[in-house]
């Protein structure tokens, strides 16, 4: 039989004598092991959510700055207790503001859920400060811009209406008192016909912590027929029945308002102002009298400057 090799026969005794004295100070060595390691101690930030309390409606006051969102807190404590914690375990810090009037509030490491066996080492911002003002209300006017253009030969008559004509807006005053107006979404008159075309138009979102009372208006736009505006000059007022009677003064200026193919066709020997003197009216002596200029053009409106002169006859 051949004798076991020395190598062999080495790690057999090294292996399997004295198993269970091995086995106990294998247990001890890890034990020792988990017992310096368990005992080590950790340090780790954690960001906390803030739950703000807020005053009711009827306090009519709103934040102009709110408090963060989040409190950072240091805690420390033995490594494995740190390592399992979670920003979860740590709850909310609930900050009263009720009143609507504070102004500063200290952040305390009682207002956290600390699990027993760990530290506050810090805690950022130690102090919450927040700024108020009061509600109010304004009636601001609507604004809609045009764009587009009608249908040929015609135009866009008068402004948009909007019905409202204003909105309510409310919200804090230092915001509310330097708005100028509610603006509406555009109004497209691309292609439209003649006569009155009402459209419902959104209003663009206030600016932030101001609501309006509606979200949205009917605006109103009426399209005619293309008018222009030709103005004739100097023209020689006419004294229907008295040949020898005069003006003062002795010419008037004439606006003609009508559509591009009417007023363009206008010649100004064709536009004749003249005076009639009232029927009864005593020509046999001197006198005077202040009367009306009448033009008569068909198709057309016309503006007279000045509207009234003095005959003398």
């Amino acid at each position: 039989m051949t004798p076991p090799s020395p190598f062999r026969e080495f790690f057999r005794q090294a292996l399997f004598e004295n198993v269970g004295l091995k086995l106990i100070s294998l247990v001890c060595a890890i034990g020792f092991y988990a017992f310096i390691h368990g005992a080590e101690r950790a340090q780790r930030t954690f960001p906390v959510p803030v739950v703000a309390l807020m005053p009711p409606d009827s306090a009519n006051r709103s934040l102009i700055k709110a408090p963060p969102t989040e409190i950072a807190i240091t805690l420390s404590g033995p490594k494995t207790q740190i390592d399992a914690l979670t920003g979860n375990d740590l709850g909310t810090v609930q900050v009263d503001l009720r009143t609507g009037r504070e102004s500063s509030l200290p952040i305390k490491p009682t207002m956290f859920n600390v699990p027993p066996g760990l530290n506050v080492e810090q805690i950022f911002p130690t102090q919450i400060d927040v700024r108020w003002d009061d509600v109010v209300t304004r009636r601001l006017p609507v604004q809609v811009a045009r764009t587009g253009e009608p249908a040929a030969g015609l135009a866009v008559a008068g402004s948009v209406l909007t019905r409202p004509e204003t909105v309510e807006a409310r919200g804090p005053r230092a915001v509310v008192e330097v708005i100028q107006y509610a603006r509406a979404a555009a109004f497209d008159v691309t292609g439209l016909t003649e006569g009155t075309h009402p459209r419902s138009l959104l209003l663009d979102a206030p600016p932030k912590q101001v609501s309006y009372d509606v979200d949205s208006v009917t605006a109103t736009v009426e399209i005619a027929r293309e008018e222009r505006i030709v103005p004739f000059k100097a023209l020689k007022i006419e004294v229907v029945g008295v040949p020898r009677a005069t003006t003062r003064p002795p010419t008037v200026n004439v606006k003609v308002r009508g559509t591009p193919e009417v007023v363009n066709s206008l010649q100004p020997e064709s536009i004749v102002p003249r005076v009639e003197l009232p029927e009864g009216t005593d020509l046999t002596k001197p006198g005077s009298m202040f009367v009306p200029v009448i033009i008569d053009v068909a198709g057309v409106q016309t503006e007279v400057d000045p509207p009234r002169v003095l005959v003398k006859w």
